[in-house]
């Protein structure tokens, strides 16, 4: 019993129709999961920079009350 290259082609094809299964798989699951992810952090990305804006302001907010609070209370 030898090994004929027939036996070659039709392991070949086996192991390649299995790998392309296996790719479809990993494809729809993996990678999607993953980009889905991706979209995720780039929205809370935006989302915590419109918040250290608004933080960012309300420190000007609060400086400029504590600044006038001591201009105000030394005129008095």
């Amino acid at each position: 019993m030898g090994f004929f290259p027939h036996d070659l082609a039709g392991w070949l094809t086996v192991v390649g129709s299995l790998s392309g299964a296996m790719w479809f798989v990993i494809k729809m699951t993996f990678v999607k999961s993953i980009n889905s992810l991706n979209k995720t952090i780039a929205g809370l990305e935006n989302t915590l920079k419109s918040y250290d804006r608004r933080i960012a302001e309300h420190e000007t907010r609060i400086r400029l009350l504590e600044d006038w609070r001591e201009h105000h209370d030394d005129n008095e």
